[in-house]
């Protein structure tokens, strides 16, 4: 039986204006945005606030990244919801196979929607619809049906007539999309998007052979961070290195890579998302540490300085960038890959943060050069 306690509420508000909500019973309720008073029966669940200044389909998505319930409610702040809707809901979703519900309400508008945890890190929220309601109601019709033989085994969206559901969003068409959030391709034809997707499970092969990991050994004990981003996560090699902090949340391109990092998550693991290391999906300095490995390399010049804004962005204290820097002698033409560029890390994190140290990798791998960076954000 689902009792509230595994559900988390993620609210997304559109307005200002106070939000009478009950929520008595709910694991965590996550407020993401502008400050709004939030009335509530709330006493003896977490209540969080992230500001961000983000539209409200990304927002959505920062709340999902921050949740830790089994099952994910976002609110909008318009629905008007009876006493007992979480009991309800709790009953709608105990004993159900699937991976997504939407509530029909009373009267008019959007359904809400409440989707199983696990099925969000595959293509969901990537921030194409700006509007919390439609773009969950966009990822039940469009995302969820091609994506969901990469969720643990639940499947389908079941649809249901919620009589606590007085009101939902202003009912009105779907917008046309932009298309998806990827970097622009490059001359020689490289867009990351599809390369790290059709190419992911040849990148699997890494997963065990870590020849950096005395350097995050290293990083990690000298930052000692609470919660910890990772960035390009990859098949998940690395979260066995950051098992020691409190929370871990990983991002990457590929759907293809984040269905094997699901399924070697440690146990502070609390999200996977698919998404761009160049429009991050987190609140303002939400992690003590941002990671990379072999990831930031990746990133197209005509992004890097939006991608370095961002990094700085989420992070609170450290970044730690492990990446290919130069060619060694005789090394060939590393860089003449379409999917390597070389950056100036120092230079370009120089404006934002201190570089605290610097230096080669004791293992190298590759015919190039590859640098620890560990940088400390000014605020």
């Amino acid at each position: 039986m689902v009792t509230p306690r595994d559900i988390s509420i993620v609210v997304a508000p559109t307005q200002s204006r106070p939000l009478e909500l009950p929520l008595a019973g709910a694991r965590e309720v996550i407020v993401v945005g502008e400050p709004c008073p939030l009335v509530a029966q709330a006493e003896g669940i977490a209540l969080r606030r992230v500001h961000s200044d983000a539209p409200a389909g990304q927002r959505a998505n920062i709340g999902i990244s921050l949740a830790s319930g089994d099952w994910i409610v976002v609110l909008t702040g318009s629905e008007r919801l009876d006493a007992e809707w979480l009991s309800a809901l709790s009953v709608t979703l105990s004993g159900s196979t699937a991976c997504a519900h939407q509530m029909h309400p009373r009267d008019h508008g959007l359904p809400l929607t409440t989707v199983w945890r696990p099925a969000f890190a595959y293509g969901a929220l990537d921030g194409r619809i700006d509007d919390a309601a439609q773009a969950l109601a966009h990822w039940t019709t469009e995302i969820f049906p091609h994506h969901r033989h990469r969720v643990l085994p639940r499947e389908g969206v079941e649809t249901h007539d919620a009589d606590w559901i007085q009101m939902g969003s202003e009912s009105r068409q779907l917008p046309p999309l932009r298309g998806p959030l990827r970097s622009p391709a490059t001359a020689n034809g490289y867009d990351p998007q599809s390369f790290w997707e059709a190419g992911g499970t040849g990148w699997v092969k890494w997963e065990a052979f870590q020849p950096d990991e005395a350097e995050i050994c290293a990083i990690l004990n000298e930052t000692r961070p609470r919660h910890v981003l990772e960035i390009g996560c990859g098949g998940g090699r690395n979260a066995r290195y950051l098992a020691g902090a409190e929370t871990y949340t990983g991002i990457d391109i590929s759907t293809t890579l984040l269905a094997r990092a699901r399924d070697r998550q440690e146990a502070n693991g609390i999200g996977l998302v698919c998404g761009d290391a160049s429009r991050l999906p987190f609140g303002d300095a939400s992690f003590d540490l941002v990671f990379a490995v072999s990831t930031i390399q990746h990133v197209v010049p005509q992004r890097i300085e939006i991608c370095v804004a961002d990094l700085v962005r989420v992070a609170r204290r450290h970044i730690c960038l492990i990446e290919f820097t130069n060619e060694l002698p005789n090394g060939g033409r590393w860089f003449a890959q379409p999917h390597m560029f070389r950056h100036d890390y120092a230079a370009l994190l120089a404006p934002h943060a201190k570089l605290k140290s610097r230096r080669p990798t004791a293992l190298q791998v590759q015919p190039a050069l590859k640098e620890v960076f560990l940088f400390e954000v000014r605020r």
